[in-house]
C-alpha cells in the first residue's frame, strides 16, 4: 500500500494525530488509521455509497461519505491502485494532476468504478 501510495507524483509520508497518512502538497489523500489492515482514502459521497453497497465488508463509509474506508485484505490491487489514485486526483493541484493523465487515459472518479476481483 505504501509503495502505490508513494509512487504518486510529490506523495509523501507524514502523520497526523500518530496515524500514518500520504499527502500530497500538504493535503491528505490517504491514512493507515488501522496498521496495515486497512486504508481510509479520500473519495466523493457517489463513489462511497456505491462501494460500500456493494461490498459492506470491503468497504465503509468514513466522515459521511468524504472518506472510504478499505480493508487492505478484501480487495484486489487493480482496485487499491485505482482508489489511492483518484484520492490523490481528488487533493492535488489541477497542474499537478495533469503530469498523471499524461501518463494514460482515464474516467474522471465519480464516472468510473472498477470494481474487478478482490482478493478473498
Amino acid at each position: 500500500m505504501r509503495r502505490l501510495a508513494l509512487a504518486l507524483p510529490e506523495a509523501v509520508e507524514r502523520s497526523h494525530f500518530d496515524v500514518p497518512d500520504f499527502r500530497v502538497r500538504n493535503k491528505i489523500f490517504a491514512a493507515l488509521p488501522d496498521g496495515d489492515r486497512a486504508v481510509v482514502v479520500k473519495t466523493d459521497p457517489a463513489n462511497a455509497e456505491a462501494l460500500v453497497s456493494w461490498d459492506g465488508i470491503a468497504f465503509w463509509n468514513e466522515w459521511r461519505g468524504r472518506w472510504l474506508g478499505v480493508r487492505l485484505d478484501r480487495v484486489s490491487l487493480p482496485v487499491l491502485r485505482d482508489l489511492l489514485s483518484d484520492a490523490w486526483r481528488l487533493v492535488a493541484p489541477k497542474k499537478l494532476t495533469a503530469v498523471l493523465r499524461e501518463s494514460g487515459p482515464r474516467a474522471p472518479p465519480n464516472k468510473r468504478l472498477k470494481l474487478a476481483a478482490r482478493v478473498d
